[in-house]
């Protein structure tokens, strides 16, 4: 998630009421006297780094000198650092690091000194200041002072794992590469693991690099394979096979699984005829039998049900569930039944596979099993338990038990050095460096102390990081905390005004951005119902309003109305059907349209088969939290199968598409 400039933060109402609202909340976690000092320190804190950006270091000692107990004088003292951190700095670095040994800043700043003293070749200083890494460039420095320190047997027995992957790994690798394949460490089977990781992960260049370390004959065959890749009609060729080599089969295999993609009908008879040629292991046969059922799945000819079950797919969870929607499309039930049973039991016990388990059975007539299962799926409060109940006659389970938190835990977790930096950078509306602090604050925490976390940021007002935190610490029954009742007037307003439901404007909002007004997707979505910048445009246009600007959509009262109004025309657009409605605003209408059955279904199984999880998981979430906004608002939810109505085929739905 990306976040606005400091300057523009949507949380710029926080400092005039931050202070009050702990004390409130948590029994005053700071001093008075330092709560009603904070205002002055804040300012002062801007002063200060204003007058070191602009050279006053007098006014900026004077100013530094009053801000030694607040709680950003890490941030001042940061900034501090030389742009160039070179020469002579590392005691610089050692005295930051060491007054504050944790948070976002000290990694920050570890991770750039390494990189520089990876590039003057400082190997040693490398060595003391290295901490383990997740970064593939760090650890492979660290490989590369190993070796420079003459430790290379201990530098040796790290590379592998960096040299077994697809594809290309940061220049910082290459040097420890060199010196691990100068001392003869690279084998044949090695070079072979990493070229079907290349080719697997379309890596060709990569692949043809990785030939060097084979004999000739070896690299006809990498060529080979690279070809098949290419043409996976070539399998089928005998008189390229003919010669046995270790990796033929493997090939052959590979090409199965393209044809697979490229040409799914040519593929089942291709696997009789190689089978017939050669002989594959048990786990060849495994990958072309997948290869084969996921054909039968691409190409839906009539006989598929049939065939697919004399595949062996009983150790493929991917084969198992696509079986499985091929038979509900077809309301072929008891194929249904049947898959369902034959899944391993941990998957056999999922609330998704046990309401489908109890529609089947309802469909064939086993109404008392049928019954006795979905009450029991219907216990809980997620999509497939909301199901459950209406088609078992069962209430919601919508309790709601408030989180309880022990007000000592509280103000020692408020007055972690990370927390209390949070807390100032969200009323300085300094929302990136805030996160980062929380994450630092929040990441090794167990479920008891990210409970208490999640407490405190909602206290804060700080919706999204409630909601993220509480969710890992798999507590999931505080739901004002959960769900909670952001811009209520607003969303009541658009709703009503544009002819849809309030439940269903927070349902979307909660997914798209858990109330974050700041939040940004990779691919340039922004503010609470996370609006693409020409989308709001061409709703703005529509609706005789002036263009917004990109930096509009992070404002509430800009962003709901626009957001409101376009699941509005999508919603009149498909029929005025939430779940056809709420797939469009995730996947775009176009693709909805492209997505609709060919014959009437049922919704449930309409959802089920959308192609991608990100929209079908996106869809179940909103219809599930459209049920328990009812209830936060203080109605009786309505029905989620009444809400989901069948969805009409394609040729019923004419040009409304």
């Amino acid at each position: 998630m990306h976040v606005l400039p400091r300057s523009l933060s949507p949380l710029r109402a926080i400092p005039q009421r931050i202070g009050l609202l702990i004390c409130v909340a948590t029994g005053c976690l700071v001093g008075a006297a330092q709560a009603a000092n904070l205002p002055q320190q804040r300012q002062a804190f801007l002063q200060a780094e204003q007058a070191l950006r602009g050279g006053q270091n007098g006014d900026y000692q004077r100013l530094k000198h009053s801000l030694q107990d607040y709680p950003l004088l890490p941030y001042i003292e940061y900034a501090e650092l030389p742009g160039n951190l070179s020469g002579s700095n590392g005691d610089l670095v050692r005295r930051f690091l060491n007054r504050y040994p944790d948070g976002p800043l000290t990694d920050r700043l570890r991770s750039a000194w390494l990189l520089q003293l990876a590039s003057q070749q400082r190997w040693r200083e490398f060595l003391d200041f290295y901490q383990p890494s997740k970064s593939t460039e760090l650890r492979c420095h660290h490989l590369a002072a190993l070796i420079a320190t003459g430790q290379r047997e201990q530098a040796f027995s790290q590379v592998e794992p960096l040299w077994r992957v697809g594809r290309s790994q940061p220049d910082a690798c290459d040097p420890v590469f060199d010196a691990w394949i100068g001392a003869g460490r690279v084998t044949a089977r090695l070079a072979w693991a990493r070229i079907a990781l290349a080719i697997d992960a379309g890596e060709s260049g990569l692949a043809r690099y990785l030939k060097r370390f084979l004999n000739t004959g070896d690299q006809a065959w990498v060529e080979r394979w690279l070809q098949v890749r290419a043409n996976p009609g070539l399998i089928l060729g005998a008189g390229e096979f003919s010669s046995p080599h270790p990796w033929r089969e493997a090939i052959l295999v590979s090409g199965l699984e393209r044809l697979a993609h490229q040409q799914p009908q040519r593929t089942p008879d291709a696997w009789e005829i190689l089978k017939r040629r050669y002989r594959f292991d048990a786990e060849q046969q495994t990958a072309a039998r997948h290869a084969v059922a996921l054909a039968y799945l691409r190409f839906l000819q009539p006989e598929a049900l049939e065939r697919l079950a004399g595949v062996d797919g009983a150790d493929d969870p991917d084969i198992q569930r696509k079986r499985i929607l091929l038979a509900l499309e077809k309301n072929d039930w008891v194929h249904v039944l049947s898959w369902i049973d034959a899944l391993r039991p941990a998957d056999r016990a999922s609330a998704q596979w046990r309401y489908w388990k109890g529609r089947a059975l309802q469909q064939l007539g086993r109404r008392g099993e049928a019954q006795t299962l979905l009450a029991q799926v219907a216990q809980d409060r997620t999509y497939y338990a909301f199901l459950a109940a209406d088609r078992s006659g069962q209430d919601y389970y919508l309790v709601d038990k408030p989180l309880q938190v022990d007000p000592a835990l509280l103000r020692r977790m408020a007055n972690q050095g990370s927390a209390l930096r949070a807390q100032e950078l969200l009323a300085l509306g300094r929302t990136t460096d805030a996160r980062r602090e929380w994450r630092s604050l929040t990441r090794d925490l167990d479920a008891g102390s990210l409970k208490v976390a999640a407490r405190l940021a909602a206290d804060w007002g700080w919706r999204d990081q409630a909601i993220f935190t509480l969710a890992r610490s798999d507590s999931w029954d505080d739901l004002a905390l959960r769900f909670p009742l952001e811009h209520l007037d607003l969303v009541n307003r658009q709703a009503s005004e544009n002819g849809i439901q309030t439940p269903w404007v927070l349902a979307v909002m909660r997914q798209e951005s858990a109330f974050a007004e700041d939040a940004q997707s990779p691919v340039g979505a922004r503010g609470l119902m996370q609006l693409m910048p020409a989308t709001a445009r061409q709703v703005a246009q529509r609706l005789g309003q002036s263009r917004p600007d990109g930096m509009d959509l992070f404002r509430p009262e800009t962003n709901i109305p626009l957001g409101a109004a376009y699941l509005s025309q999508i919603y009149q657009r498909l029929d005025r059907h939430p779940v056809l409605a709420t797939a469009a605003y995730n996947a775009g209408p176009g693709r909805v349209a492209q997505w609709l059955p060919d014959r009437t279904l049922d919704a449930d199984i309409w959802v089920e088969t959308i192609p991608f999880r990100e929209t079908r998981t996106y869809v179940q979430r909103v219809m599930a939290y459209a049920v328990i906004y009812e209830k936060r608002l203080g109605r009786k939810p309505g029905s989620i199968v009444q809400r989901m109505r069948p969805i009409a085929g394609a040729q019923d739905h004419g040009g409304n598409a």
